[in-house]
């Protein structure tokens, strides 16, 4: 075995599509590519909310982290397809914001590193 077998980054920064489902549970023809865990921007954001927790706490001030938490998503996400509207970094924030269970479902994808994996044959 390589150790390079192991690497998971360069896939985790190529991303990985998930079909988007509606609120009842049904596929929609939106299809949203994220790159994932491993990715370098999914953790240059985990240092930077990090970092924004960590003032907080200092300043004793009131922590919300949602909005670190949607623009993190938004940051991981890098197309879409099966809309008429062309992707962008705004649209895909309001997407986010105003269909919480879109910004969930692409949350939990992302946090899930079988997605970004592919099968290998067994011997």
């Amino acid at each position: 075995m390589k150790l390079s077998e192991l690497y998971t980054t360069d896939i985790h920064d190529a991303g990985s599509e998930l079909t988007v489902l509606d609120g009842e549970g049904n596929e929609t023809p939106l299809k949203i590519k994220v790159a994932g865990l491993d990715s370098a921007v999914f953790r240059s954001n985990t240092k930077t909310q990090q970092k924004a927790y960590i003032e907080a706490l200092r300043e004793k001030k009131e922590f919300d982290d949602e909005d670190l938490v949607i623009d993190g998503l938004v940051s991981c996400t890098i197309g879409w397809r099966g809309t008429d509207q062309k992707f962008d970094k705004v649209l895909c924030k309001e997407l986010y914001l105003k269909a919480p269970f879109v910004k969930d479902q692409v949350d939990r994808f992302i946090g899930e590193r079988a997605n970004f994996t592919k099968a290998k044959p067994k011997k």
